[in-house]
C-alpha cells in the first residue's frame, strides 16, 4: 500500500488507464453494434486517425521523451491530439545551415576548432554590456546582433547610442530577434529607431494569431559580432533585468564571454547562417589559443546534447553546472547519475526565485531522482540564476544553452568550449555562486503538488 501513490503518479499507470479506457469502449461497441452502428463507425474512424498519427510519430526520428509525450497527447485527445501533432511537426524550410572550412582544409558542421588571441569572462550583465557597447561603438565594418529578447528600456537606449556611433563609422548593421521571446517587449517605435540608424532588422518566426509548426523552433542565441574580429555570447539579452536595473526576481545572476581573433568569425558565420538561411565560410588561421565554437539549428543540426553527454561521461573529478532551468533528456540524466555514482563531484545550481513557477517545479521534479543518486543541487538564494555554464574537469562550455529539453532539441543555440584559464575563471564564478546558495532540500511534498509535477514532467519535452 505504501507504493500505491507512487504507482498512481507513474507513467505505467497512465498507460494502463489509457489502454483500459480504449479496450472498454471497443468491448461496449462490439456488444451494441446492432443498435449503435453509427457510433461504431465514428469510433472506428477515430481509432484509425489516432493509430495513423501514432504510427507517424514513431516512424519519425526524434527523442524518445518527446515521442512519449506526443503519444499520450494523441491517445488522450483523439483527433484533436493528431491535429495538434500535425500542426507542430509539419516540415519547415531549412534555416541556419552552416558549413565552416578550417585552415587545415576540413569542413565542419555543428562545431569547429578555432584559434583566438584573447578571451574575456563576464560574471554579470553590467560588465558584459560595458564591453559589448564599447566594442560596437568602435565598429568600422559590421555589427551583427542576434538575440532571443530585445526589450525597450535603459539597456536598449545604450545599445542605440553604440549603434549610432558604429553607423557614423560606416559599419553595416544587421539585427535578428526572436518573435516569441521579444513579443510585447519591443514595438514598431523601437524598430523604426533602429532602422533610422541604418540597421536591417529581421524577426525570427514572427508571432502570429494562428498556430504554426515553426513557432516551436525559437532563436535563443545571443550573438554580438563586431567587424568579424570580436564576438560575444552567453545568457544575456538586451533587457534591463540582465543589468539588474530592473530586478523583479531578486539579483539576476548571468554570465557571458567575449572572444577576439579567428574564433569570432565562427560566431559571425552562425549569425549569417540564420540571416541568409544557409552560409559557408572559411576560418582564418592564427591565434595564441584554441577553442571550439558550436551551435544547433534544429531540426537539421543537433550537436550540444551529444557533446555534453560525451563530456559528462569523460569527467573524472568535477561536473559543475549553472542553469536557470533543469529538464534533461534521459541520456543526459543517465550520464549525470553515472558520474555521481562513480565518485565525480556533481554540483548543479538553479534559481531560488524563479521567473517561471512551472519551470521551477519541473526543475525540482527532474532533480529529485538525481539527488537520490548523489547529485547535489543548490538554490541561488540572492535571486534568479540565469547563467549557463558546464564545467567538466578542465573544460568549460559557455553560451546560450540551458540544461533543458527545449535548448537541446527545439532552440537555435550557440556556445564555445574553452580550456585553461577560461575554465579557471568560470570555476571561480561557480564557487562564488555556491557560497551564496543553499542545498535544495525539499521536505514532504503534498499529493496535489506531486500530481502537478507529474503532469508537468510528462509534457515537459513539449513545453
Amino acid at each position: 500500500m505504501r507504493n500505491l501513490p507512487k504507482f498512481i503518479f507513474s507513467l505505467n499507470f497512465l498507460y494502463i488507464v489509457t489502454i483500459a479506457v480504449q479496450a472498454t469502449a471497443i468491448i461496449f461497441l462490439c456488444f451494441y453494434i446492432p443498435s449503435f452502428l453509427p457510433s461504431a463507425i465514428v469510433y472506428a474512424a477515430i481509432w484509425i486517425v489516432t493509430a495513423a498519427a501514432a504510427t507517424a510519430l514513431f516512424a519519425r526520428g526524434g527523442a524518445p521523451e518527446a515521442k512519449c509525450a506526443w503519444f499520450v497527447l494523441i491517445t488522450a485527445l483523439p483527433i484533436a491530439g493528431a491535429v495538434i501533432y500535425l500542426l507542430a511537426t509539419v516540415k519547415r524550410k531549412p534555416c541556419g545551415l552552416l558549413k565552416i572550412k578550417t585552415p587545415d582544409g576540413k569542413s565542419c558542421c555543428g562545431a569547429c576548432v578555432a584559434g583566438y588571441d584573447r578571451a574575456e569572462y563576464f560574471d554579470c550583465g553590467s560588465k558584459f554590456f560595458d564591453a559589448v557597447f564599447e566594442e560596437i561603438s568602435k565598429a568600422r565594418k559590421s555589427v551583427y546582433l542576434e538575440f532571443f529578447i530585445i526589450s525597450r528600456g535603459a539597456v536598449f537606449e545604450r545599445l542605440t547610442e553604440a549603434l549610432n556611433s558604429a553607423a557614423r563609422n560606416g559599419a553595416e548593421i544587421k539585427i535578428i530577434y526572436d518573435g516569441i521571446g521579444s513579443a510585447f517587449r519591443i514595438g514598431k517605435k523601437q524598430i523604426k529607431r533602429l532602422e533610422k540608424l541604418g540597421a536591417e532588422v529581421k524577426i525570427f518566426h514572427r508571432l502570429t494569431p494562428f498556430p504554426r509548426a515553426r513557432l516551436n523552433f525559437r532563436d535563443h542565441r545571443k550573438i554580438i559580432s563586431v567587424d568579424g574580429k570580436a564576438a560575444f555570447t552567453g545568457g544575456i539579452n538586451i533587457a534591463d533585468e540582465y543589468a539588474n536595473i530592473d530586478s523583479p526576481h531578486g539579483y539576476w545572476k548571468d554570465s557571458g564571454v567575449g572572444v577576439y581573433g579567428a574564433a569570432a568569425k565562427a560566431l559571425e558565420a552562425m549569425f549569417l547562417s540564420v540571416w541568409f538561411k544557409s552560409f559557408e565560410t572559411e576560418l582564418p588561421s592564427g591565434g595564441n589559443f584554441s577553442c571550439m565554437p558550436f551551435y544547433d539549428s534544429p531540426p537539421y543540426r543537433a550537436f550540444c546534447e551529444d557533446a555534453y553527454v560525451c563530456a559528462l561521461n569523460r569527467a573524472a573529478e568535477r561536473i559543475h553546472i549553472l542553469t536557470p532551468y533543469f529538464c534533461t533528456g534521459e541520456k543526459t540524466a543517465a550520464a549525470l547519475r553515472f558520474a555521481s555514482l562513480r565518485g565525480v563531484d556533481v554540483k548543479i545550481i538553479i534559481p531560488h526565485i524563479p521567473d517561471k513557477k512551472y519551470a521551477f517545479e519541473i526543475s525540482k521534479a527532474y532533480a529529485k531522482p538525481l539527488a537520490e543518486a548523489g547529485v547535489k543541487f543548490y538554490e541561488y538564494t540572492p535571486g534568479f540564476m540565469h547563467a549557463k555554464c558546464l564545467i567538466c574537469d578542465g573544460d568549460v562550455y559557455l553560451g546560450s544553452y540551458n540544461f533543458d529539453f527545449r535548448s537541446m532539441h527545439y532552440n537555435f543555440e550557440c556556445g564555445i568550449k574553452f580550456d585553461g584559464q577560461m575554465t579557471g575563471l568560470a570555476e571561480k564564478d561557480f564557487d562564488a555562486c555556491l557560497k551564496l546558495s543553499s542545498p535544495l532540500d525539499e521536505k514532504r511534498i503534498s499529493a496535489p503538488r506531486r500530481f502537478f509535477r507529474f503532469l508537468l514532467k510528462l509534457f515537459s519535452p513539449l513545453i
